[in-house]
């Protein structure tokens, strides 16, 4: 992903250009690393993108520096004195940080439904990981938290006292149209300084529309391996401070998925503000859950089988945890495991004082029965007590640390369920009561 495009609206506002040559995104759990999109069997065939190719640019063409841009009515002529690298490390983001009062989770589900409702008519989208894009992992244009740089970021020669001008959500996911695909990213921000200055060779054209929304376009194209990708990106510049960016990444074809009129759509949207009301009753983004409990590939899940079993993991959830424990929102639709196309995974909170902690499912078809150790094996894992059930699954219970039972089923299915809750009003037979619930298999 081009990062100095990607936040070139917010950077061409400064005295000088900037663009942004190096960025790290760090997580909890260490630093984001680089992987395609999971590939999965060979009737789960997805069309071909710059992306998922492993295509890597070369003889980059992004345009003439001109003089003359249609649109505006100066432009600037950049000299080598005018860029200044930018150089920072972005946090791992959170829903509602008070750094970013113009976000939250809530806003953050409203806008990526009215992303969804924006997309151009007559696409599906992939199903997908929800979360944000990040250097080549999939998502599915869900905006995640805000990511901004660390405190101790540095731009051009030293540190900055305003770093939110790098600060943005993300959502991305693979689009599809007449079996031709574009890896789209859009990402939103908000910013005080207003509409900047058009620069020779940062954009192609720009219009305003009826509200006063300032639209810039930009067009690209590079080559490898003999094929051709372009690159189309359309960035709003609203009156309330949203900058919204849209890039579409395809390869060049007669029937291809994403026009710039297409991302000219999706950034005026009305609804993809940072104003913008949110709804009555938005819920909460879902909880990551990338958790994988499969020992073999599984077959691929569809949007189907998460919502087919997401509804009976609710059912589930209520018969066996509703006198027990409240939940901050159901556990269903369920989610895709994150590079993973065979496993769903659904996370929880659990709201009860006394009892707080989250309530973790994941669900993998296609995986072999387990065996019941040996008694008398010295390397035999004591930590769970390995049963067989009356209809012939297998339950793993758990007798140590986080309370997790998986039971895997005759027919292939394996569910995993786990609780952190703190107190001990969430049993393991409240847990296997789930796992063995009927509707659940793949």
């Amino acid at each position: 992903m081009d990062l100095g495009a990607l936040h070139l609206g917010a950077l061409g506002r400064q005295p000088k250009i900037f663009w942004v040559f190096v960025a790290v995104a760090v997580v909890a759990a260490g630093v984001i690393v680089v992987e395609s999109r999971a590939s999965g069997p060979a009737d789960f065939a997805l069309p071909d993108t710059p992306a998922s190719s492993g295509f890597i640019a070369s003889n980059y063409d992004q345009g003439e520096s001109s003089t003359t841009i249609p649109g505006c009515d100066a432009v600037v002529v950049p000299e080598s004195g005018d860029f200044s690298g930018a150089y920072f490390r972005l946090d791992g983001g959170r829903y509602d940080d008070p750094r970013y009062p113009w976000f939250s989770g809530r806003k953050a589900t409203a806008l990526s439904d009215a992303l969804v409702s924006a997309l151009p008519a007559e696409t599906a989208v992939e199903f997908a990981a929800p979360g944000t894009f990040a250097f080549g992992a999939e998502s599915a244009f869900r905006f995640g938290p805000v990511q901004g740089p660390t405190s101790d970021s540095s731009v051009g020669d030293g540190p900055t006292d305003d770093l939110s001008m790098f600060a943005s959500s993300t959502a991305a996911g693979l689009l599809i149209r007449n079996g031709s695909g574009a890896d789209v990213t859009v990402t939103i921000s908000k910013s005080t300084a207003g509409v900047p200055p058009c620069v020779g060779g940062t954009l192609d054209r720009r219009q305003v529309a009826a509200d006063g929304t300032v639209v810039d376009t930009k067009e690209s194209t590079s080559e490898d391996g003999g094929r051709t990708a372009v690159v189309r990106t359309a960035t709003a510049y609203a009156s309330d401070g949203t900058t919204l960016q849209a890039n579409a990444s395809q390869f060049v074809s007669s029937d291809e998925a994403v026009s710039m009129n297409d991302l000219i759509s999706v950034v005026s949207s009305s609804e993809l503000r940072i104003d913008a009301a949110v709804p009555g009753g938005t819920r909460l983004p879902p909880l990551p859950c990338d958790t994988r409990v499969g020992s073999q590939d599984g077959p691929a899940v569809t949007r189907a089988d998460a919502d087919r079993i997401g509804r009976a993991l609710d059912q589930a959830r209520i018969r066996a945890l509703r006198a027990v424990i409240v939940l901050e929102q159901p556990l269903a639709p369920m989610q895709r495991s994150s590079l993973s196309h065979d496993s769903l995974c659904a996370a929880g909170t659990i709201l009860t004082s006394g009892s707080e902690g989250v309530v973790t499912v994941a669900i993998t078809g296609g995986q072999p029965l387990p065996e019941i150790p040996d008694a008398y094996d010295p390397t035999a894992d004591r930590s769970v007590d390995t049963v067989r059930l009356p209809d012939g699954s297998m339950s793993e219970r758990s007798k140590r640390g986080v309370r997790t039972v998986t039971v895997t089923r005759p027919s292939g299915t394996r569910v995993r369920i786990s609780s952190t809750s703190a107190g001990e009003l969430v049993t393991v037979g409240n847990l296997e009561s789930i796992a063995t619930a009927p509707g659940l298999d793949l």
